[in-house]
C-alpha cells in the first residue's frame, strides 16, 4: 500500500509490540498512575491477562474519487495507549473550541454563515489540508501541549504521539509523523494544532478573509480582495509549516460545497444553504432490518 511506503519508518517485528507494553507501563508509573491501583506495579506476568491488542490497519475506499484510493484507518481499540489516549482526548478538549473559528458540526455552521451578508465583490471559497491527521507535526504540537499542562501530563502526550505503531499484513509498523485517524486523541491534536496554526496564519497575513469558519481540516473563507490576492494568501498558507498544505475550491455559479452542506449566494447577498451529497451518492439505504 502506498500510505505504508510514506509513513514506514522500518518494520518493527513481534517483539516491538511487548517493548510497547512495556513503555506505556513505565510512562504510566513516571506519571503516578498505576494499572491496577491494589498493586504498587504490573508486570509482563500480569499483562498477559490483559489480553492488548497492537493497532490494526485497514482501508476504507474513497469511491468519490479517481482509482478509488484507500483512506488508511489504524484501528487502536483495545492496544495499549488506547484507554489513555481517551483520557488525554478528555484532559485536551477542554483547551480547543473556545475560537470564534471553532465549527462543531453542521448545524453550527449553519447557524454562523444565517446572519453573514455578501458584498457584490465577495468571493466564497474553501481550503482543505492535505492529509491533516498523517502531517500533524508531533513535536511541534507537544511543545504547545508543554505550555498548558504539567511535564508528567505532557509526558503521557508525548508517549501517545510518538509511539504510533500498527500490525499490517502480519508485520509491525511505526508511523514517521502525524497522528493515525482511529485513534480517540487524534481529531483532538488535530484540532488543537490547527488553532495554533490558524492563528499564526492569519496574524501574519497581509490580507485577511473577512470570514474563517473551520471544521477540523476544512476551511470555509468570505474573500474580499480579488482573484489575485486569494492566490497569494493560498501560498502564504502553504508556507507556514511544510508539512500543512492546502488545496482550494471556489464558489461555482454561487455555490459551494463545505463538508455535507452546500453554501447559495442569494440574489440579496445573504447565505442560504441545502443538504450536499457527492457526485457518487445514489440515495440508496439499508433496511433497517437488514443484515449487513
Amino acid at each position: 500500500m502506498a500510505y505504508i511506503d510514506d509513513i514506514i519508518m522500518y518494520s518493527l517485528g513481534w517483539m516491538s509490540h511487548m517493548h510497547h507494553l512495556g513503555t506505556v507501563l513505565a510512562a504510566l508509573y513516571m506519571s503516578g498512575l498505576r494499572v491496577n491501583p491494589g498493586k504498587s506495579w504490573v508486570g509482563f506476568q500480569e499483562l498477559k491477562y490483559l489480553r492488548l491488542l497492537p493497532p490494526r490497519l485497514y482501508g476504507l475506499p474513497k469511491i468519490h474519487k479517481d482509482s478509488v484510493p484507500l483512506r488508511p484507518i489504524v484501528s487502536a481499540i483495545g492496544s495499549p495507549t488506547y484507554e489513555l489516549a481517551r483520557h488525554l482526548a478528555d484532559l485536551l478538549q477542554d483547551h480547543i473550541g473556545k475560537t470564534s473559528s471553532y465549527i462543531k458540526d453542521s448545524a453550527d455552521f449553519i447557524n454562523k454563515i444565517s446572519s453573514l451578508k455578501l458584498n457584490p465583490q465577495d468571493i466564497l471559497v474553501s481550503f482543505d489540508v492535505v492529509s491533516l491527521f498523517t502531517k500533524v507535526p508531533v513535536k511541534d504540537t507537544i511543545a504547545l501541549i508543554n505550555q498548558i499542562f504539567p511535564e508528567d501530563v505532557t509526558a503521557l502526550f508525548h508517549h501517545c504521539l510518538t509511539t504510533s505503531y500498527f500490525q499490517w499484513d502480519n508485520e509491525f509498523y511505526e508511523q514517521m509523523d502525524g497522528v493515525a485517524m482511529g485513534s480517540p486523541l487524534s481529531p483532538v491534536i488535530a484540532n488543537f494544532y490547527m488553532e495554533h496554526f490558524e492563528k499564526t496564519a492569519l496574524e501574519s497575513a497581509p490580507h485577511k478573509p473577512s470570514v474563517w469558519f473551520r471544521f477540523v481540516d476544512d476551511t470555509f473563507i468570505i474573500w474580499s480582495h480579488g482573484e489575485e490576492e486569494l492566490m497569494g494568501f493560498l501560498n502564504h498558507l502553504n508556507n507556514i509549516h511544510l508539512n500543512i498544505q492546502f488545496t482550494m475550491e471556489k464558489e461555482i455559479e454561487g455555490k459551494l460545497p463545505f463538508p455535507d452542506t452546500l453554501v447559495i449566494r442569494k440574489a440579496n447577498f445573504q447565505l442560504g444553504h441545502r443538504v450536499y451529497r457527492k457526485p457518487t451518492h445514489t440515495d440508496r439505504y439499508l433496511h433497517k432490518n437488514s443484515n449487513h
